[in-house]
């Protein structure tokens, strides 16, 4: 299924099956980096509403990790992380515990470290 059947899936309300098949666009080793990472945002954006806010955030933490595997230079990896890494510190402050949040906040400090 394509990106593009997923949110047609998602705008109906059917985010179970629209999981299901961003997951496999996200786990799709022959998709660039920045596509998956796309992949897994989406699949973040369906546990949101379905109010699971820590899986959602689980996902973003992999879209992030997508981004910073991509071939391109640190600068711009954060720039793209960081918007994703604020989205993880919103879903961990819903339903994480303070570990999780304290890490998410580490995170954002690294990134916005490496934009300098």
């Amino acid at each position: 299924m394509t990106l593009q059947e997923a949110m047609v899936l998602m705008h109906s309300g059917e985010y179970e099956r629209a999981i299901h098949s961003l997951e496999g666009g996200a786990s799709d080793e022959q998709r660039p980096a920045s596509e998956r990472a796309e992949f897994c945002q989406w699949v973040a954006e369906c546990y949101k509403k379905l109010d699971d806010f820590r899986t959602g955030g689980d996902w973003y933490l992999e879209a992030i990790r997508r981004v910073l595997s991509q071939e391109i230079d640190q600068k711009s990896k954060a720039k793209q992380a960081l918007p994703l890494c604020e989205k993880v510190l919103e879903c961990y402050k819903q339903d994480g515990d303070p570990a999780d949040v304290l890490m998410a906040a580490r995170l954002k400090q690294y990134l916005i470290g490496l934009m300098h």
